[in-house]
């Protein structure tokens, strides 16, 4: 009898022990890391064009932010070929997009000033 209950308290002590560390997310990213870049649109994605003025630039999310002329306000993420350009885009900044729609995003394929 004895065995057995040091036994099971040996069991409870060592998962007690090692049951924290399996929730411990090790790779945890910081809210500090810059996203990768859209990946570039299919050859096969319709293009659109959309102009209007920059609302907010998130550049840690490689996106930003237009209010078109109609009204409307889109976000727009920024492919590998446009994400440089955020560096440069401000608030308030009329620009004219080139974006096609990819896997349920807005793409950005091509920013100039409107």
């Amino acid at each position: 009898m004895k065995a057995k209950t040091g036994l099971a308290i040996g069991t409870l002590v060592t998962l007690a022990l090692t049951s924290p560390s399996f929730a411990v997310d090790p790779v945890r990213p910081s809210p500090r890391e810059t996203a990768p870049p859209a990946s570039k649109p299919s050859a096969f994605a319709v293009p659109h064009d959309v102009t209007g003025n920059v609302i907010s630039v998130n550049k840690n999310a490689q996106s930003f932010t237009l209010k078109t002329s109609k009204g409307e306000t889109m976000l727009l993420r920024a492919d590998v070929d446009t994400a440089p350009q955020l560096s440069t885009l401000k608030k308030g900044e009329r620009v004219k997009v080139n974006y096609k729609n990819s896997q349920g995003e807005k793409v950005a394929t091509k920013i100039t000033p409107a």
